[in-house]
């Protein structure tokens, strides 16, 4: 029995299903007011507002086709999202392989400190037995990346960016101690969605900011509603451990599906911020 929070150990089914929850329930909607900013930053019409939308829609309809063709592949090209994802959220580091150690410094430390939960989770998401080698190759990557993670946060405090480091030390002394799906959990929402929150509240005029918030949480609900009524054709929503290992591989691969769309369109408003004569 591993440690307990309240009245039930820490890994047990009601503390694994809550963390489950808070993970897509307060991670989803940060990257669910993408259209809003892209029509911001371009101030398109309807017709090119569409094409924005369907291939939009296409590029995650793309990788849930992969996860059902090549799941392994799948994997790895979500290691690499969010590895990119992540790197973002360190602008004190030059952009390039740096940030992407930092980002994927994140999976790292979950898989080096829990390495066959991880390995677990990542055989569950694939359904083959190539998940624990992956696992074992992201942990022997540990030690890199949370070696340029400690230069990143250097950097930061040397900036005046304590707030920042404090909180991102917090993060990885969770996913060093809890279960990787609470570790990540408690970093996706408490640190990750709400820096990108901040991001979004300052890239939308405030005019937009209302109908930004509504149409995220619309987005989130019809997501999360699509996502559930698989779950029950799958007959996974049951409270039972090995159960809950499916729902959690599952929660990451629709993660996986949201997040490469909105990677795409967040590298996409990168160059159009950066282009010459943008402003």
């Amino acid at each position: 029995m591993g440690s307990r929070f309240g009245w039930w150990a820490i890994d047990s089914a009601p503390v694994t299903a809550t963390a489950i929850a808070v993970m897509l329930i307060g991670g989803l909607p940060h990257g669910a007011c993408d259209m809003a900013l892209a029509a911001t930053a371009w101030r398109t019409g309807r017709r090119l507002m569409a094409a924005l939308v369907t291939a939009y829609i296409g590029v995650a309809a793309a990788m849930a086709m992969l996860w059902w063709l090549a799941p392994v592949l799948a994997l790895l090209v979500f290691l690499a999202l969010a590895a990119l994802h992540f790197g973002e959220d360190w602008a004190m580091l030059p952009a390039g392989l740096l940030r992407l150690m930092a980002g994927l410094a994140v999976i790292a430390t979950a898989a080096l400190a829990a390495p066959q939960a991880v390995a677990a989770l990542f055989t569950a998401m694939t359904a083959s037995p190539l998940g624990t080698p992956i696992a074992a190759w992201a942990a022997a990557m540990a030690p890199m990346t949370l070696l340029v993670t400690l230069v990143g946060l250097i950097l930061a405090w040397q900036a005046g960016n304590r707030a920042w480091v404090m909180a991102q030390t917090m993060s990885y002394a969770c996913l060093l101690t809890l279960p990787p799906l609470i570790g990540f959990g408690v970093f996706f929402v408490g640190l990750h969605a709400p820096l990108h929150w901040r991001q979004v509240v300052r890239a939308l005029p405030p005019m937009r900011h209302g109908a930004a918030k509504h149409q995220g949480a619309g987005l989130t609900v019809l997501v999360l509603a699509i996502w559930l009524g698989a779950l029950w054709g799958k007959g996974l929503l049951m409270a039972r451990p090995a159960t809950l290992l499916l729902v959690g591989g599952d929660a990451f691969c629709l993660l996986s599906i949201v997040a490469a769309p909105h990677l795409a369109l967040s590298l996409a408003l990168e160059r159009h911020v950066r282009r010459p004569g943008h402003g």
